[in-house]
């Protein structure tokens, strides 16, 4: 039995693993674009993804310098990473 409730917490995990790898609709990656260049950066539309309910803009540019910058769902930015 407890095998059985591991190998389904494990398949749960999974699958919410696997919402976040999807494509993005039009007006995600619009959002996302508008909220960057609110604080002066630019990010490629390839590099942005679902990220945990939210947005991530992998290799975003501000002031020349690349960070990772992560969005909720609504666009707001709630973390900004610099690149090493």
């Amino acid at each position: 039995m407890r095998v059985f409730i591991c190998t389904l917490a494990l398949a749960a995990m999974a699958t919410v693993a696997q919402a976040d790898d999807r494509a993005l609709t039009e007006q995600e990656i619009e959002g996302v674009q508008n909220a960057l260049k609110a604080i002066g950066c630019t990010v490629v539309d390839s590099e942005i993804e679902s990220e945990k309910g939210g947005y991530e803009a992998d290799d975003a540019i501000c002031d020349r310098v690349q960070y990772d910058i992560y969005l909720d769902k609504d666009f707001n930015i709630t973390n900004k990473e610099k690149e090493d």
